[in-house]
């Protein structure tokens, strides 16, 4: 069988306090490494990180350990694979910047997510798989139903690309092997998100023979699941270990602590033990509801993570929304926003929204407008913002 390296997409979770880690100040990336050998570097896909970010990667982490790590989102969803609009020149630029990494052998593969709208150009792909690096091993991610045809898969196999093997609600779970090595992603099954969801054990144990056939054909098979809310992506992924019989002391030991968190009881700093429940970990801030998946991934082009997680907090009855034709007027709290596509307008009135009109930027109040909209809608609306983004105009109505 090929090795299997499994782990989590991202690690930097505060939610993980308690269930996985064990004290607030210590490296989150350290303490993972202790437990998984591999990683998928989820942070990546919103913004480049700095030399010095990937210098601590290779710094901080034993010299088995492998990441993944996720393309600019400017690749796959601004410039949406088009060497036309020099994607090539953007992928080229992030491998720079992974190289340190790749060279030390600590880069098992690069994953291309394409946003849901993003459909089947055979022409465009070619055109894109030819200029990637070959010193990388490639995986793409698609989500439209129109990249599941024989020319996609020949395509992908021509050029070695790895088929990404999804657990999601958008496609079906379909095995196919386009590479020499496999990647798998867990994302969950729920609906509002999707990753706001804890797999039970029938529905992995479901996955045990698909992966090991998997591993009789591909080496080695990455795995990261994406249900990061509650911790459950790292207690899934020691489970389907477990399954396998994959599973190390030292990833035994951890699941022992986790199945004691679920129970009530975790171990805090010095290796005690007491009862301790999610909430203490709260603080005084207001948990982040669940947010769509898809639509919080769109809307990450336009807003920080502090204004999204704002905006998901505003709740759903503080919002009204008018969406005919090309045209959304909203209240929301006492703020109106007006979103007009065929003048490529935006128009709101709240103070943070005036500092983020040079920048095109949203505040949290145009976000909770796109939260509330259809998932579908949203998304597609977002992107179609996102392509045009140049055009298009942030203003504050003349009568605020």
């Amino acid at each position: 069988m090929g090795a299997l390296r499994f782990g989590t997409s991202g690690w930097s979770y505060e939610e993980w306090l308690g269930v996985f880690y064990e004290t607030a100040s210590e490296s989150k990336l350290a303490a993972y490494a202790k437990v998984f050998n591999t990683a998928e570097i989820d942070s990546s896909f919103y913004r480049a990180p700095a030399k010095g970010m990937v210098l601590g990667w290779l710094r901080y982490t034993p010299e088995d350990f492998v990441f993944a790590a996720k393309v600019p989102q400017t690749v796959t969803h601004d410039r949406r694979l088009d060497v036309g609009k020099k994607a090539d020149e953007d992928v080229r630029a992030f491998c720079e910047l992974m190289d340190p990494l790749n060279d030390a052998g600590k880069v098992g593969a690069l994953l291309l997510q394409l946003p849901p709208s993003l459909r089947f150009d055979p022409k465009v792909v070619r055109a894109f798989f030819e200029t990637l690096p070959h010193r990388y091993r490639w995986a793409i991610e698609f989500r439209h139903k129109s990249w599941m045809v024989p020319e996609a898969y020949d395509l992908l196999r021509e050029h070695r690309v790895a088929y990404t093997i999804v657990d999601e609600p958008l496609l079906p779970p379909e095995v196919h092997l386009t590479a020499p090595f496999a990647y798998i992603r867990w994302h969950g099954r729920g609906k509002d998100p999707w990753y706001d969801y804890h797999y039970s054990k029938d529905e992995l144990t479901e996955w045990i023979p698909k992966v090991e056939k998997i591993a009789e054909a591909a080496d080695p098979v990455y795995g990261f699941f994406n249900n990061h809310y509650h911790g459950y992506a790292p207690e899934n992924a020691l489970q389907v270990l477990e399954m396998l019989g994959a599973i190390t002391p030292p990833q035994q030991e951890m699941m022992k602590h986790i199945e004691d968190f679920r129970e009530g009881i975790t171990r805090v700093a010095g290796g005690k033990y007491q009862a301790m429940t999610l909430d203490a970990f709260a603080g005084d801030t207001p948990a982040v509801p669940p947010m769509n998946t898809e639509i919080a991934d769109s809307l990450r082009a336009f807003v920080d993570k502090g204004r999204l997680e704002r905006a998901a907090r505003i709740p759903d009855s503080d919002v009204e929304i008018s969406d005919e034709g090309e045209e959304v007027r909203a209240r929301v709290k006492d703020y109106k926003v007006i979103v007009d596509f065929a003048r490529k307008t935006i128009l709101h009135d709240c103070e943070d929204w005036s500092s983020r009109l040079v920048k095109r930027e949203f505040c949290k109040h145009v976000g909770k407008v796109f939260l509330r909209m259809e998932s579908g809608r949203a998304v597609e609306r977002l992107d179609r913002i996102r392509g045009e983004r140049k055009l298009w105009r942030f203003e504050v109505p003349s009568d605020s």
